[in-house]
C-alpha cells in the first residue's frame, strides 16, 4: 500500500493517478475539511481531466484520511513555499511530514519525497530527521513531481520522470510503483542529481 502525504495541487492527481492504475492508496492531509470533501465525493479544485480521474480512483477504492498510516510506501507531496526575498525554498512541510511517518512506518519503508526541494535539501534536513530517529532501515528517496497547473493529467502520464536513491535496488522498486502509470522514460540516479534535474526543469520552463 501507498500512502500519499499532502493532497494539493501534486498529491490528489498522483495519488489518484496510482489508485486508477492497480495501485493500493490512502491520500493523507491534516486539512480536515479538504479530506471531508474528499471523501463526499467532490474534488478540491479543477483541472482538466481530474473530474474523471477522481471517480476512477473512488471505484478502485482510493481512500482519504487526516491519519498516517502503516504501509511500505510514503509519498511525500506536500508543499515547499519559495521566499521571493532570499530565492529560498523553505523545507519545513517536508521535515514535519517526514516526522509523522517516521512515527508509523514499518521497518525497511520507502519515504518518497516528491516535494519540489533545492538540490542538498534532503541530505541537510530530511537525512537527519531520518538518522535523529533511529531509523536507519528507512529508505530515502527523491522523485520530484514534474507537472504544472493546466495540464497536469496529462503529464503525469506521459512526462519522463527521475528516480534518485541511495542503492540502486531501491530506485527500481519506485520506478516500478511509478511505472504503473507513467508512459514516459523513468530515470534512476542518486537523490542530489535527482534533486538538480528539478532546478534545471524549472529554470528550463
Amino acid at each position: 500500500m501507498v500512502n500519499v502525504i499532502g493532497l494539493g495541487y501534486i498529491g490528489l492527481p498522483t495519488a489518484l493517478m496510482m489508485a486508477s492504475h492497480g495501485v493500493e492508496v490512502v491520500g493523507t492531509d491534516y486539512n480536515e475539511e479538504l479530506v471531508a470533501t474528499l471523501n463526499a465525493g467532490h474534488t478540491t479544485f479543477k483541472e482538466e481531466g481530474l473530474d474523471g480521474l477522481f471517480a476512477d480512483a473512488l471505484a478502485a477504492g482510493i481512500r482519504f484520511t487526516t491519519e498516517y498510516q502503516v504501509c511500505d510506501t510514503y509519498i511525500v507531496s506536500v508543499p515547499t513555499p519559495y521566499d521571493k526575498v532570499d530565492k529560498k525554498i523553505d523545507p519545513c512541510y517536508v521535515v514535519a511530514a517526514t516526522r509523522s511517518v517516521l512515527d508509523v512506518a514499518p521497518e525497511g519503508a520507502i519515504v518518497v519525497i516528491e516535494s519540489t526541494v533545492s538540490p542538498n535539501t534532503i541530505d541537510r534536513y530530511v537525512r537527519p530527521v531520518v538518522d535523529e530517529a533511529g531509523r536507519s532501515d528507512v529508505k530515502l528517496v527523491h522523485a520530484p513531481e514534474r507537472i504544472i497547473p493546466g495540464n497536469m493529467v496529462s503529464e503525469l502520464l506521459h512526462n519522463n520522470r527521475t528516480i534518485g536513491a541511495d542503492s540502486p535496488e531501491v530506485a527500481e522498486q519506485v520506478a516500478a510503483l511509478y511505472s504503473s502509470f507513467c508512459q514516459g522514460e523513468i530515470a534512476i540516479t542518486d537523490i542530489r542529481t535527482a534533486e538538480m534535474t528539478k532546478v534545471v526543469e524549472n529554470t528550463f520552463r
